[in-house]
C-alpha cells in the first residue's frame, strides 16, 4: 500500500515538473520578447525628451499588443464645444524652444499671442492631410509586421504614416472640422522630386477646394544612434508610451519665396501650445528650418514628424490622437474668436 502511494507520489511530482517547466518557457519567451522591445523602444538620441520605462522593464504596451494590427484605441474627443479654450499667454511662449538651422530671431510670446490669421468662415474643407514621403513607415512589431519597399518603408498604407494621417482626419472630421487626406504614394519609386510632385498636389487641392486654409504634411523623423541603430522619441503619457511629435516650420532663408512664414509659425506656437496643456512633454523643440517645405501655399501649413525610425506605429498612433485633439481646440479657438 505505501509502495503504491509512493509511486503515486513520484508520478505527481514528474508530471508537476513537467508542467512548471513548459508553462516556464512559455512566460520567459514572452518575457525575453518584451524585453528586446522595450530596449529597442528606449535607444533614444541625445535630445530632450522624457525617459521611457526602464530596459529592463517589459513595455505593457507591447505585452498587450493584439495579434492582428488592431489600433489603439480612439481618444475620446467632444463633437460639440462647450467653452472657449483658454487664451495663450507669455508664459507658455517661454516654455517652448524653438531650434533648428533658421538663423532668423523670432519673438515667440507675439506670435504666440496674436490672433490667427485662418478662418472657418468658408463653406467646404479646412484641413489637408498629405503625405510627401507616403512611405516612411515605423519599426514592426509581431502582429505589425509590413512587406518593405525600402528599409522602414511600405507602399501599405496601413502600415506607413498614411495610416496616421487617417486617424486624425477621421477624428477631425467627427469633431466638424472638414478635413481631406490624400493618401497617394509620392515618394516611390522615386524619392527624389517628392516635394515638387507634392507641391503639385497641394496646388490641385487648393484650386478645387479654395476654403482649405490648412495643409498638414505628417512625416516620420529618421535617424540613427552611434552604434547605427533606430533611433525612438518616446514620451510617456497618461501611463501609455507616445511617440513624440516634431513640429517644423520653414522659412524664406534658403532664398525660396515665403512671405507668410511668420503666421506659419504663429500657428505651429498655438498648436505646441495646446499640445503641452493636453499632453505634456509629448513635443519635441520646434524645428525652424531654411527650407520651405511647400509651406507657402497656404499661412496654416506645417510638417509634423511623428516620432523616429525606432518607434512603432503603435506609439505614433497614440500621438495622433492627442494632435487632433490639439487641432480641434486650435479651430475651436478660431470659430469662437469669429462668432464673439
Amino acid at each position: 500500500m505505501n509502495e503504491r502511494k509512493l509511486r503515486r507520489f513520484c508520478t505527481a511530482m514528474i508530471l508537476f515538473a513537467m508542467l512548471t517547466r513548459l508553462l516556464g518557457g512559455v512566460g520567459a519567451g514572452r518575457f525575453a520578447f518584451s524585453e528586446d522591445s522595450a530596449e529597442a523602444e528606449t535607444r533614444v538620441w541625445p535630445v530632450r525628451l522624457l525617459a521611457a520605462k526602464p530596459a529592463d522593464e517589459p513595455s505593457d504596451e507591447i505585452a498587450e499588443l493584439p495579434a492582428e494590427n488592431s489600433a489603439p484605441p480612439e481618444r475620446q474627443i467632444a463633437a460639440e464645444v462647450t467653452k472657449l479654450p483658454e487664451a495663450f499667454s507669455a508664459a507658455e511662449a517661454d516654455a517652448i524652444t524653438i531650434a533648428g538651422a533658421c538663423s532668423y530671431a523670432v519673438d515667440k510670446a507675439a506670435l504666440l499671442t496674436r490672433p490667427s490669421a485662418l478662418t472657418a468662415k468658408a463653406d467646404g474643407p479646412k484641413v489637408l492631410i498629405v503625405h510627401t514621403h507616403t512611405s516612411e513607415a515605423y519599426t514592426p512589431e509581431p502582429g505589425w509586421e509590413y512587406e518593405s519597399s525600402d528599409p522602414l518603408r511600405t507602399g501599405d498604407a496601413e502600415h506607413s504614416v498614411v495610416r496616421l494621417g487617417t486617424r486624425v482626419a477621421e477624428l477631425l472630421n467627427a469633431h466638424g472640422i472638414e478635413t481631406l487626406h490624400d493618401t497617394a504614394l509620392n515618394d516611390y519609386p522615386s524619392y527624389n522630386g517628392a516635394y515638387e510632385r507634392m507641391r503639385q498636389t497641394i496646388e490641385g487641392y487648393l484650386a478645387q477646394y479654395p476654403s482649405i486654409e490648412m495643409v498638414l504634411d505628417l512625416h516620420r523623423d529618421a535617424a540613427n544612434d552611434p552604434a547605427g541603430m533606430p533611433v525612438a522619441f518616446t514620451a510617456e503619457v497618461d501611463s501609455a508610451r507616445c511617440a513624440q511629435l516634431m513640429l517644423v516650420v520653414g522659412t524664406d532663408e534658403g532664398g525660396l519665396t515665403h512671405p507668410d512664414w511668420k503666421e506659419n509659425l504663429s500657428n505651429a506656437l498655438k498648436l505646441q501650445a495646446l499640445l503641452n496643456r493636453i499632453a505634456p512633454g509629448l513635443c519635441r523643440d520646434i524645428d525652424l528650418r531654411t527650407e520651405r517645405f511647400n509651406q507657402h501655399e497656404t499661412p496654416g501649413s506645417l510638417l509634423v514628424e511623428f516620432g523616429c525610425t525606432g518607434n512603432t506605429l503603435a506609439e505614433a498612433l497614440r500621438s495622433a490622437d492627442y494632435l487632433a485633439q490639439a487641432l480641434c481646440e486650435f479651430w475651436d479657438m478660431i470659430e469662437f474668436s469669429e462668432k464673439s
